[in-house]
């Protein structure tokens, strides 16, 4: 009963008004309205503005990610296959170096071997376990990477036999490199080598237990 006595005063007042009274109050309410119209408009507006930014900046990320993928794919494969190469390595290198220069009519005269840990695991594991003690040190097999190399002298060579010797060393599936070359030539021949020493190196992973 409350609300109709409301209601009905309502419609009593407007009825008391004169025309250009009802013409203000109309306009009135619907400057009213259109006034919230236009607040709620630019709060949701504003709000599905940043919503945009934020899913633009996802789109952004993830077309990164995806152009980047292949890249980080054969980076990937790269680095699982150079793995595998230092583990399954088991190239004796006297043996390759007197075949392919066999074959090419190299002559060599000595061997000079050199081995040397380039990681160093097993210093540091070792280290680790004096000092915090033996139940400090892993129990499980570690590897280090391990570079073997050989220092040879060959005298009295052509420059396209070294060159041919070179690329059949270094040609080979396992990785094996030419790290050190010194050279000396004839003074009547420069295409015609005296005396060449050189160092070929080969890597591998070697297994330690700490």
């Amino acid at each position: 009963m409350a609300g109709q006595g409301r209601v009905a005063n309502l419609f009593a007042f407007w009825d008391r008004l004169s025309t250009r009274e009802r013409v203000m109050v109309g306009g009135l309410a619907g400057a009213l309205v259109v006034t919230i119209v236009a607040v709620v408009w630019i709060v949701i507006g504003g709000q599905i503005s940043d919503l945009e930014q934020r899913n633009q900046s996802v789109r952004d990320t993830l077309e990164q990610i995806h152009a980047r993928k292949d890249k980080y794919l054969r980076d990937k494969s790269r680095l699982e296959a150079e793995k595998k190469r230092l583990e399954n390595n088991t190239v004796k290198l006297v043996q390759v170096m007197e075949e392919k220069a066999g074959e090419l009519g190299i002559t060599i005269e000595d061997f000079k071997e050199h081995r040397r840990a380039l990681t160093e695991n097993w210093r540091k594991v070792k280290k680790r376990g004096d000092d915090e003690g033996a139940a400090a040190r892993p129990a499980n097999v570690q590897k280090d990477l391990v570079e073997e190399a050989q220092t040879v002298t060959i005298r009295k060579v052509s420059l396209d036999q070294l060159a041919n010797f070179m690329a059949a060393l270094e040609g080979r599936p396992e990785p094996i490199k030419v790290t050190q070359l010194n050279i000396n030539t004839l003074q009547s021949d420069r295409q015609l080598l005296r005396e060449v020493r050189m160092t070929v190196a080969t890597y591998r992973k070697e297994e330690f237990t700490p």
